[in-house]
């Protein structure tokens, strides 16, 4: 038996979940994951956003700087929560701690997103591993997240979307560098399952909605009508004087990917930064 499953074990025995926060281990008596001083560092994705993309603006735009001629394949994107350092670790312990109970606990919150933005819809996806990474974690943790969305929504989810081929680590790349680097990289099988409906793309993290916008370009070329895109949490866009010809990443978010570490690392060392 792995030592995380061991201790995961142990831990829900002698400190059941609704008595300890999920991230920092404290006694909770909030009846949720996470502790009341947590929640007070968890910010809502609530206020003022762009209604394509879905990111934090200063000011309602139908289009913002990030992604005006570029997001253009999904039609609509929302996260529940602004990426910061409670939502940081309890991505972490998901992804690669072995705590795949958080999956549910994302899902509850994704499926309330889900009934005030989406309200319906005919399919709901996952963002795709390769064969060999999710056998080596052990699980896709964007597919976990999915099928309790679908079963809370009732809509039925569909286990087609692949990863076809091998991607490099997008940490420091471009916007056209990290578009570069996945286009092609996902596929759809089965694709009378999509053909003139309407999906939902759900995964645990947006931070710049690249991956999310090529796997919805993928299932539009597989005849779906409508696709949207439901995360758990999203990175805030900190400017917004980045003009369309300025591609480069601003210091925030590759601060953020490498404090998060990518998929295209080996998962062995990105377990080592889960607290």
């Amino acid at each position: 038996m792995k030592m995380n499953k061991l201790k995961e074990i142990l831990k829900n025995i002698f400190l059941p979940r609704n008595l300890t926060c999920s991230c920092c281990g404290r006694e909770s008596f909030t009846g949720g994951i996470l502790c009341e001083k947590c929640l007070e560092k968890t910010e809502k994705n609530d206020g003022y956003i762009c209604e394509h993309c879905g990111v934090k603006t200063l000011l309602p735009e139908a289009y913002c700087d990030r992604c005006r001629n570029k997001l253009t394949s999904f039609d609509k994107a929302r996260s529940v929560y602004l990426y910061g350092e409670v939502t940081a670790i309890l991505v972490q312990k998901l992804k690669y701690g072995g705590e795949k109970y958080l999956a549910e606990e994302f899902a509850k919150e994704i499926y309330k997103l889900f009934v005030s933005s989406v309200t319906h819809a005919d399919g709901i996806v996952c963002v795709p591993m390769n064969e060999k990474r999710e056998k080596s974690r052990g699980y896709n943790q964007s597919k976990l997240i999915a099928e309790k969305v679908a079963e809370l929504s009732g809509a039925p989810f569909l286990d087609v979307t692949v990863k076809k081929k091998e991607t490099e680590s997008q940490v420091g790349k471009t916007y056209k560098e990290r578009r570069k680097n996945l286009d092609g990289s996902f596929g759809v099988q089965n694709k009378s399952l999509v053909r003139d409906k309407r999906i939902v793309i759900i995964d645990d993290v947006s931070t710049t909605g690249t991956t999310a916008d090529v796997l919805a370009a993928a299932l539009k070329n597989a005849g779906a009508s409508e696709v949207f895109v439901l995360t758990y949490a999203s990175v805030e866009k900190k400017t917004d004087s980045l003009q369309d010809g300025d591609d480069k990443e601003s210091p925030q978010k590759q601060g953020f990917e490498d404090n998060f570490q990518s998929d295209d690392k080996n998962d062995a060392i990105e377990a080592k930064t889960v607290v």
